[in-house]
C-alpha cells in the first residue's frame, strides 16, 4: 500500500481515538471557576522549586522580580484592558491570539501571582528556546508554539503530570511510542529535549492537517483530537475554539487562554518588571559527547568535578542516574568547558574497555584465543536528510556539533538536504591478542616501558576507511605525523593503503 494510505489512516486514527499529548479529561458540566483553570498550570510552575540547586538562582534578581513582595500584588504595574488588547494584537503570529476575560485570568497568574517563578522560566528559556526555534523553523511550525512548553511543563524536563505525561512537552506513554520516543526502565526519550521537540513538531503538523486552525491544534495537544471532534459536533459543527470551548474538557478550556497569556507575558515582561533569572548554562554553553558503556552519572560527576544535580539536570533522559550499557554508544550533554575534562577522564572511567595488558584479556567463549576490546576511530560520509540538524546528527553519531563543524569547515549551523558531511566516530572492536600486529605492538610497549622511553605514549589502532590517506589519518591524532605512521607500520608504498587495514598509532597518555 502507498505511504499516502498509511498517513491518511494514521490521521483518522488520531481523530477517532483522541490520542493526546498531555492530560485528557472528559467534558463535565461543572463550574469553571478561576481555581479550576489555574491549578494545573500553577502546579507545574511550582515544580520549578525542585530545580533551585541547578539553576543557582540569584537572590538579588529574585527580589527584583518581587519574591519579597509576593503578598502585595498591588505593588506591581497593572494595565487597562485596552492596553492588554493592543499589545496582544501587535504579536504577529499565524496563531489567532485574542484578549478576553479568560486570558486576563492567566495574565494575572503569570505576571503577578507567580511572577518570581515566571522569571525563572524566562531564564530556562535561554537553555531551550534556541533548540525549539531551530526545530520549529525547519519543520514549518509557528515559532510561538515554543511558549506552549511553558504551559505544559514550565520548562522542567523532569516534570510528570498527575496522569503520567512526562518531559518538556508532556508526552503520554502511548503517544510517545507513536512518535518514536523510546521508553524503558533506564531511559525515557520523552525527557530528551531534542527528540521530544521534534516529536512535538510532528504532532503539531499532523493536527494542523486535520483542523487547519492552530488554536484547535493546541486544544487537541491537551485533550486529544477525539475530544475536540466531540466538541465540534456538540456545537453544531463550529470550528472556532471560542465557540466550542464550553464543550471541551474543563482543563482544556483554560489551556488555550493560558497559552495566549504566556505569549503576552514573554513578549512584554519588561513592562511588568519581570526579568530572567538565568540558569547555570544556556543552550550555547552545552554540547554532546559519546559514552561507550554503562556508567553511573555519580561516577562521571566526581571524575569531571561537576555537581551531580547539574549533570542530572542536563541529562534528564536517564531515569535512574545511570547511562545504560547499550549496543550502540549512548550520549551525554555536558557544559562545553567540561568536555575536555571528560575526555581526559574517559580512559580511567571505562578502564575495562580500554584494557591493553594480557592480564586484562578475556577468553573468547567460542574458542581459546584471548582477546580484549579496543576503540578504532572510523571515518564516515553522511548524507544530510530532510529534517536533520547538527544536534540530531551529532547525537546519532556520538560526537559534538562543534566537532562536525570543525571537520567540515562549517562557519554556522546551517546545513541542507543532500549535503555530505565527514564524521569521525569511535567503533568498538574485538582485538585478538595473538594477532601479530597486536603482539608486536605490546612487545614494543613493554620494551619502551622497561627502557624508560616513550612511557607517556599509548598504541591505538586506526581502521583505514575508503578515501583515507596517511595525511588525513595523522590529522585525527594530536602530535602524529605521516612519517611516524610510515615508520611504525613499516609502510614503504603509500598507494598500498587499503580500506580495512589496521594501522598502529602512537598517541599521548
Amino acid at each position: 500500500m502507498s505511504k499516502l494510505f498509511y498517513y491518511v489512516f494514521f490521521c483518522v486514527f488520531l481523530a477517532f481515538f483522541g490520542i493526546s499529548i498531555s492530560d485528557a479529561q472528559e467534558t463535565t458540566d461543572v463550574d469553571s471557576s478561576a481555581k479550576s483553570y489555574i491549578d494545573p498550570v500553577s502546579d507545574m510552575l511550582d515544580s520549578l522549586v525542585t530545580l533551585n540547586n541547578v539553576i543557582r538562582y540569584n537572590k538579588i534578581l529574585d527580589e527584583l522580580n518581587g519574591e519579597e513582595l509576593k503578598d502585595q500584588p498591588q505593588a506591581y504595574p497593572h494595565f487597562s484592558e485596552q492596553v492588554y488588547r493592543k499589545r496582544i494584537s501587535k504579536i504577529h503570529s499565524p496563531i489567532n491570539l485574542t484578549y478576553n476575560e479568560e486570558v486576563s485570568r492567566y495574565i494575572d497568574l503569570y505576571a503577578y501571582k507567580r511572577r518570581g517563578l515566571m522569571s525563572r522560566v524566562m531564564g530556562l528559556s535561554q537553555l531551550y528556546f534556541p533548540l525549539f526555534e531551530e526545530t520549529f523553523d525547519r519543520e514549518r511550525v509557528p515559532l510561538e508554539l515554543k511558549y506552549l512548553a511553558i504551559v505544559e511543563s514550565a520548562l522542567n524536563p523532569t516534570a510528570v503530570s498527575r496522569v503520567g505525561a512526562t518531559g518538556l512537552w508532556q508526552f503520554m506513554y502511548n503517544t510517545g511510542k507513536i512518535y518514536d520516543l523510546k521508553i524503558n526502565s533506564y531511559y525515557d526519550e520523552r525527557r530528551d529535549p531534542v527528540k521530544s521537540t521534534y516529536a512535538a513538531s510532528r504532532y503539531f503538523n499532523d493536527m494542523y492537517k486535520i483542523y487547519g486552525d492552530w488554536l484547535l491544534v493546541i486544544a487537541a495537544y491537551n485533550c486529544g483530537a477525539g475530544n475536540v471532534n466531540k466538541a465540534i459536533r456538540r456545537s453544531g459543527g463550529k470550528t472556532d475554539f471560542w465557540e466550542i470551548r464550553r464543550y471541551l474538557p474543563r482543563e482544556t478550556r483554560g489551556y488555550v487562554p493560558a497559552f495566549i497569556a504566556v505569549c503576552y507575558v514573554m513578549n512584554y515582561s519588561t513592562e511588568h518588571y519581570i526579568f530572567p533569572v538565568a540558569p547555570a548554562y544556556n543552550y550555547f554553553e552545552v554540547d554532546t559527547v559519546s559514552v561507550p558503556s554503562g556508567i553511573s552519572l555519580h561516577k562521571i560527576s566526581k571524575a569531571i568535578d561537576l555537581p551531580l544535580d547539574v549533570l542530572t539536570y542536563l541529562n534528564p533522559v536517564y531515569k535512574r542516574g545511570v547511562v545504560p550499557a547499550t549496543q550502540n554508544e549512548a550520549h551525554l550533554r555536558l557544559p562545553v568547558q567540561k568536555i575536555s575534562d571528560y575526555i581526559d577522564a574517559e580512559r580511567k572511567l571505562f578502564a575495562p574497555m580500554y584494557a591493553d595488558s594480557e592480564s586484562d584479556s578475556i577468553t573468547d567463549p567460542n574458542g581459546e584465543r584471548p582477546f580484549t576490546y579496543d576503540y578504532q576511530r572510523v571515518k564516515k560520509r553522511y548524507k544530510v536528510r530532510s529534517g536533520d540538524n547538527l544536534s540530531v546528527i551529532a547525537s546519532r553519531h556520538g560526537c559534538s556539533t562543534s566537532s562536525i563543524k570543525k571537520w567540515n569547515g562549517l562557519k554556522s549551523n546551517m546545513i541542507y538536504p543532500g549535503q555530505r558531511l565527514t564524521i569521525y566516530s569511535s567503533q568498538k572492536v574485538k582485538v585478538y591478542l595473538d594477532e601479530p600486529s597486536v603482539a608486536s605492538a605490546k612487545a614494543e610497549e613493554k620494551k619502551a616501558n622497561s627502557s624508560g622511553r616513550d612511557v607517556q605514549l599509548k598504541t591505538v589502532y586506526h581502521l583505514v576507511q575508503k578515501g583515507d590517506t596517511l595525511w588525513n589519518i595523522a590529522r585525527q591524532y594530536d602530535g602524529v605525523t605521516v612519517e611516524q605512521l610510515k615508520e611504525l607500520n613499516q609502510i614503504t608504498n603509500i598507494k598500498a593503503l587499503k580500506p580495512g587495514t589496521r594501522l598502529k598509532v602512537k598517541v599521548n597518555g
